[in-house]
């Protein structure tokens, strides 16, 4: 069974409707909402199924532990991307997981913790308040910076890292070569 990746800006609103949407679809029997059910939640009676259930089988195909997991990436994503430091101080406070794992959930996601999620975006004051509260993915926020051309971000996570060579890997994919101002930031730095 696939799983399957949050948006980059995924939508707590939209995923509810898809929650309902995929237990409708599994007291239906269609074939497709069966087979997602009996990958995650095997031998799921329809006649018993609630709408909770429905919430956890989602969470899972995006390989969250349970469907909290799902909320809290749509609210820390949302507060970074609104530039809502309190919030992103207040969620990252009461659930101090949420620093270290992937802000979109899948290790695999490109975009990263909340401090390299942050740093695609140019919140630099966010930034430093992960940064403050214990936020390690420097290197990971440093080369998502660079590839987004948010070269003030990129300066100042340098210096947060303590102004070291830039990493070899900085400059290792070829999306690199698109964005000239962050290879040039990179090759200023030594990559």
């Amino acid at each position: 069974m696939p799983e399957y990746l949050l948006s980059t800006h995924p939508d707590i609103d939209q995923l509810r409707q898809q929650s309902k949407e995929l237990l409708r679809s599994f007291r239906a029997g269609e074939p497709d909402a069966v087979a997602i059910f009996a990958s995650h939640l095997p031998d799921t009676d329809p006649g018993a199924v609630k709408l909770s259930d429905a919430q956890h089988v989602l969470a899972r195909t995006f390989q969250a532990q349970n469907w909290t997991r799902v909320v809290q990436a749509c609210q820390l994503t949302r507060a970074i991307r609104d530039d809502d430091l309190a919030r992103v101080r207040s969620l990252v406070t009461e659930h101090p997981h949420l620093l270290h794992e992937a802000a979109l959930i899948r290790p695999d996601s490109s975009w990263g913790p909340p401090m390299s999620y942050a740093a695609n975006l140019g919140r630099d004051r966010i930034i430093e308040a992960l940064h403050e509260m214990g936020a390690k993915d420097l290197e990971k926020a440093l080369d998502r910076a660079v590839l987004q051309s948010r070269i003030e971000t990129a300066r100042l996570l340098h210096r947060l890292m303590g102004n070291p060579r830039a990493p070899a890997a900085l400059l290792v994919n070829a999306a690199y070569t698109l964005s000239v101002e962050g290879t040039a930031f990179a090759l200023e730095n030594g990559a």
